[in-house]
């Protein structure tokens, strides 16, 4: 798509040209499929009579600290094919879109790295243009117009459910889940999503909101863990980072196997 550089651009400019690729490929992928659909976390057959999905990954994000801290988590194994074969077990599922935001992915893991990029891009536009730090708010509400633009990708079997985690000074850390369809939840106490959410037991029954940002980072690591025993879809590498007035800090969690 050209933009036309002989007058002003404005946002409705780059909003347009943000959201061209997808919208294309959305009208390539209706002509050109029938019936099968494939994600970076399995594949999916389509009809009218059944769906049939399989897809994994554990993703996690939570408040320690009373509050003032959030540790989100993911494990490394991206799969593909019926059988859940690993294309890589070291994968990183988390994003940070910029300084005080990790969005955490699950899913279609090309197409979720590609609406990180579509939203990293558009801040750091938006922050150009109106010569100000964009508040959270209008991050989640970028995230949820993404999802929801590319619905039709979703339903096609490139789903992308993500959780977002933010940091500003007015509220300290936030956790919002997100559906395919771009719906927004906020979390008061944490979120888990993927496959390996069956663990989510395991999460609640370790979880405080008081413990400290050590204990979380030890929590993290037994979660994906004992997901992984559970769901055949996670595994590999332990990814986690901490979301803090301080910024956003990295973690090696070691590996599932450990």
């Amino acid at each position: 798509m050209k933009v036309n550089t002989l007058k002003p651009f404005f946002t409705n400019d780059f909003e347009r040209l943000l959201f061209y690729q997808t919208n294309r490929f959305a009208s390539d992928l209706s002509k050109s499929t029938n019936n099968v659909g494939f994600i970076g976390g399995g594949v999916v057959f389509d009809s009218s009579m059944q769906r049939f999905v399989l897809h994994g990954t554990t993703i996690a994000s939570f408040f320690v600290e009373g509050g003032k801290t959030s540790i989100v988590v993911s494990d490394g194994k991206v799969s593909e094919g019926p059988l859940l074969q690993p294309a890589s077990l070291e994968f990183n599922k988390l994003i940070e879109v910029d300084n005080t935001t990790v969005m955490a992915i699950s899913g279609s893991a090309g197409f979720a790295i590609l609406y990180a990029r579509m939203l990293n891009n558009w801040i750091e536009t938006m922050e150009r243009i109106r010569e100000e730090k964009l508040d959270t708010r209008s991050k989640v509400n970028m995230l949820s117009r993404i999802l929801r633009e590319n619905l039709s990708l979703a339903l096609s079997g490139m789903l992308v459910i993500p959780i977002l985690t933010t940091y500003d000074n007015k509220h300290g850390p936030r956790i919002f889940m997100l559906t395919l369809d771009g719906s927004v939840v906020p979390k008061k106490t944490y979120a888990i999503s993927g496959s390996g959410k069956v663990n989510e037991g395991g999460l609640l029954s370790d979880w405080n909101v008081n413990m400290s940002k050590e204990d979380g980072i030890e929590l993290a690591k037994k979660l994906v863990k004992n997901a992984s025993k559970l769901d055949s879809a996670t595994g590999g590498r332990i990814f986690i980072k901490i979301v803090s007035g301080n910024g956003i800090e990295s973690v090696d969690g070691g590996w599932t196997n450990d």
